[in-house]
């Protein structure tokens, strides 16, 4: 069968947020492309919702930036993304995308970011933590490269993920782990309330994906931790 984008199609009061649907793909990147810029030649922004969204190739998801290209570039055309899964968006990021296309957790943020050059609303939706735990697996990879590998193998997406909002999950997954996964030891050293902590936890599992109850998963996890915040002369 061959892949498709279905795109469903909801307009406001100075936006669009378009819903696609099905499996980006060589076969449908052009005339996802060809419809991402019609929407662009509109009035007001749009934000592609990716949560039903499959990809089939990680190249494709130049798309975004080149529909935006095509349209004029901000601020003629402004697009923002939301919805993106863990490996999308590890792929979003990547320099040909993340500086051209703002990628938000949801649809406030994503409006807000469309106000801004492109550049400047990835820098201010960059959690620091984010960018000290990728540079901290550069620092590691010259001196123990097996052990940068097996960092970026456990924490990779979660050092994604903080790097496009401010919750901090590998800081909270490493305090949680060091605390006996005590959610209210982990609360205390993090200065947040204990269901902050609880919700923080749930998002690692959601975005890892991985059983937070299965002894081996948290015996590598805790070691991926350590391995990060020993890589540096920081504090975590």
């Amino acid at each position: 069968m061959k892949d498709s984008v279905e795109m469903v199609i909801q307009q406001a009061h100075g936006y669009i947020v378009v819903q696609l649907i099905g499996v980006l793909s060589m076969h449908t990147i052009a005339a996802t492309r060809t419809a991402l810029v019609e929407l662009l030649d509109g009035p007001g922004c749009v934000v592609a919702d990716l949560s039903r969204l499959e990809l089939r190739h990680p190249g494709c998801v130049a798309v975004f930036a080149a529909a935006a290209t095509q349209a004029g570039g901000w601020p003629l055309a402004r697009l923002a993304l939301i919805g993106a899964d863990p490996r999308m968006l590890s792929h979003l990021s990547s320099p040909g995308v993340g500086p051209a296309v703002p990628v938000a957790e949801t649809l406030g943020a994503a409006l807000a970011m469309t106000d801004q050059p492109p550049d400047r609303a990835r820098t201010s939706s960059s959690g620091p933590a984010g960018d000290q735990h990728a540079s901290r697996i550069a620092t590691l990879a010259q001196t123990n490269p097996d052990g940068a590998r097996f960092v970026q193998d456990w924490l990779g997406v979660l050092i994604e993920h903080d790097m496009f909002g401010r919750h901090e999950l590998v800081t909270t997954l490493s305090t949680f782990l060091e605390h006996g996964r005590d959610y209210t030891g982990t609360s205390r050293a993090l200065g947040i309330h204990p269901s902050t902590a609880r919700y923080r936890i749930y998002r690692i599992a959601q975005v890892t994906r991985f059983d937070l109850h299965d002894s081996e998963t948290l015996l590598n996890l805790h070691a991926a931790t350590r391995l990060l915040t020993r890589s540096s002369d920081e504090p975590f």
